[in-house]
């Protein structure tokens, strides 16, 4: 059964996030933890819940999942993609970037995702408990956005997007 949540409002919340966590004029140029930090954001390892990630949506509104277009999830990425790394360009990060660096991060990421889910139990209905669904959004969001900026790094971010839309553009000429 697919959890309800939406990865790109998800990445787009965590990105928010990590922007207060790691303000430009206090980071730039430097590898490290965001608690070196929390002195000024006031940003803990407590205090990071973001809300729901469907915060645009009216609570009465239906929801628009499995709706997007293949052009609009293309768009979406390379959207994304282009953010992360701003995100990264602006704090002077492309130097700790590297792909061996990133993968590092990521599998940190993924143990965190696991760590959430290691003693849920094999039923659904123990991980869609609103107590795991902030706690997994914002973990999925992390391993995506390291997911998407190693994509960009070793250049392939731009394959995916045109297969993507090359695929839209064959499904929509081939409708009669």
């Amino acid at each position: 059964q697919a959890l309800d949540i939406s990865m790109i409002a998800a990445i787009r919340k965590k990105l928010e996030l990590n922007a207060k966590k790691y303000p430009v004029e206090h980071c730039k140029g430097k590898a490290g933890k965001y608690t070196q930090y929390s002195h000024v954001t006031g940003i803990t390892k407590t205090n990071q819940v973001l809300g729901s990630c469907d915060d645009q949506q009216q609570d009465d509104a239906p929801k628009q999942r499995y709706s997007t277009s293949l052009h609009d999830t293309a768009l979406q990425i390379s959207s994304l993609v282009s953010d992360i790394d701003d995100f990264a360009a602006a704090r002077l990060w492309n130097q700790y970037h590297t792909p061996r660096n990133l993968v590092m991060a990521l599998l940190g990421e993924v143990g965190e995702l696991s760590e959430i889910l290691q003693f849920c139990g094999d039923h659904d209905g123990d991980v869609e408990e609103e107590k795991y669904m902030e706690a997994l959004s914002q973990e999925i969001a992390d391993v995506s956005i390291y997911m998407l900026r190693l994509a960009s790094v070793c250049d392939v971010v731009h394959l995916l997007v045109e297969t993507v839309l090359l695929q839209n553009s064959s499904i929509n000429n081939d409708d009669p």
